[in-house]
C-alpha cells in the first residue's frame, strides 16, 4: 500500500511539473514578424526589460535579438530574474 501511495504521488508531482512551467512561461511575440525580437517585443511580455538587458540578450550586437538569442536567454534564466 505504501508504495502505491508513494507512486501515485510521484506520478502526480511528475505531471504537475510541466503545467507549472507552462504558467510560467510568457510568449513573445514578433510583432513586426521579421524574425528578430525589438526591446517593445521583450518589454509586452517583460515591462522590466531594459535596454541593457537588451543588450546582454543581443550576444552578437547587432541590435536585435533572433530566436537562438532568445532561446540561450530563456534557457540560462535571464528572464527568470525579472521582478514582473
Amino acid at each position: 500500500m505504501t508504495k502505491t501511495i508513494f507512486s501515485a504521488t510521484a506520478l502526480a508531482a511528475l505531471l504537475a511539473g510541466p503545467v507549472l512551467a507552462q504558467e510560467e512561461t510568457r510568449l513573445i511575440e514578433d510583432a513586426d514578424l521579421d524574425g528578430n525580437y525589438t526591446l517593445e517585443d521583450l518589454q509586452a511580455a517583460y515591462p522590466s526589460v531594459t535596454a541593457e538587458l537588451y543588450a546582454e540578450i543581443d550576444t552578437n550586437a547587432d541590435g536585435e535579438v533572433d530566436q537562438d538569442e532568445l532561446d540561450a536567454a530563456m534557457d540560462t534564466g535571464t528572464f527568470d530574474r525579472l521582478e514582473d
